[in-house]
Parts: structure tokens; sequence; C-alpha cells
């Protein structure tokens, strides 16, 4: 009897689940047509572009089709609505922080070696934020010392339980919606790296495949 109502269910999941695998796969199958096609109209360009792919959590930076450089990413988190595959166009950068140049005075200089106030990597900010329109942010930090692990477990739980859910619902009655991702790199250099890479303007395709 047991025998028989075990392959009963068995027969019922194995019909049901059929068309419910073969939607799934379809519905995977047009995420990534949707990101080749979206990837190869920048290819055609000659600018370099980003794909931030939440699902491998990983960054590219890619030029032509060629991956220029890899980021991998210890852990993503998303809210609120999902971001369509497409090009993005980043805004602006923020940080508590930003990298500042020296003011350079011609003929100021007596010892004859001009600083030019270029930046580099290591003068970049380990934390900030990506801003793209409709909405669409990508915060970004290095993975906590443990030092600074509490605090920052602090402050992750006060954006999730109150500020993010504060957000939402006061956007929505206004009848408008966000997206904001948290990206968080293995340590400072690789932070700070994606900073100095990333520029104003910059095209970017935020992949986010169905689970």
């Amino acid at each position: 009897m047991l025998k028989k109502a075990a392959g009963g269910i068995a027969l019922f999941l194995w019909i049901v689940g059929i068309p419910l695998a073969a939607a799934d796969e379809k519905t995977k199958a047009a995420e990534m047509n949707q990101l080749l096609e979206a990837e190869a109209a920048l290819a055609k360009l000659p600018a370099s572009y980003f794909i931030v792919d939440l699902g491998e959590k990983t960054v590219f930076l890619k030029a032509r089709g060629i991956v220029l450089k890899k980021w991998e990413l210890r852990r993503t988190k998303f809210w609120g609505k999902a971001v369509s595959i497409r090009a993005l166009q980043l805004l602006r950068k923020s940080a508590w922080f930003p990298p500042k140049r020296k003011n350079i005075v011609p003929g100021k200089d007596e010892q004859g070696n001009i600083d030019l106030g270029i930046l580099e990597v290591k003068d970049m900010p380990s934390v900030y934020s990506l801003k793209f329109a409709g909405r669409i942010k990508i915060s970004v930090r290095p993975r906590s010392r443990k030092f600074f692990l509490f605090f920052q477990k602090v402050g992750s739980a006060f954006r999730r339980y109150t500020y993010l859910p504060l957000k939402t619902v006061w956007l929505a009655l206004k009848k408008k919606s966000f997206s904001e991702i948290e990206l968080v790199m293995a340590g400072d250099k690789d932070s700070k790296a994606l900073f100095w890479a990333f520029m104003e303007g910059q095209n970017c395709i935020i992949y986010q495949p169905s689970k």
C-alpha cells in the first residue's frame, strides 16, 4: 500500500515537475540571451564597460568583449525592484572621504620637483556608492576586519531592518521604486581598484539571474 502511494506521489511530481522545470530553464535562457544582446551592443563601442554578475558574485571590466580585469565578490545583497538587463551609465560616485587632488601652483616649487597631484589606487576610498538612473545604487565595501566586525553588523542590521523598510514604504507611498545592491569585496585593495577603474559616464550591466 505504501509503495503504491509513494509511486503515485512520485508520478504526480514527475508529471507536474516537467513543465515547471522547463519554464525555469526557459526563463534562465531568456535572461542569458538578454545579457548577451546587451553586452554585444556595448562590445561594439570603443569604450570599456562593466558587468556586475550577482549570480556568480563577480565584477568584470571588459572592452570589445575581452576581460581586462576581474574581481571576485565575497558577498552580495539586494533590496527593492529587480534591475532590468540593459546598459546603465554611472551617474556619479560618492564617498564619505572622496579623493582630492592638490592644487598645482606654477612657479612655486623651489626644488623643481613638481607634484602633479596624480591620484593612484592607494588614494581611493574603500567604502563608497555607485549611483545610476532610476534610483539604482550599488554600495561597495571591503570585507570587515575582526575589529570592525561588530560595528559592521550593527550598521547592517539597522540598514536592513530600519532604513530600507522605511525607504520602501516612503517610495511606495509616492508610487516609486528603488534598487539597492551591496557588494562586499575581498579587501581594501580590490575595493579601491574598482573605484579607481569605474568612471562616471561609463556603461555597466547588472545581471541578477532568477533563482
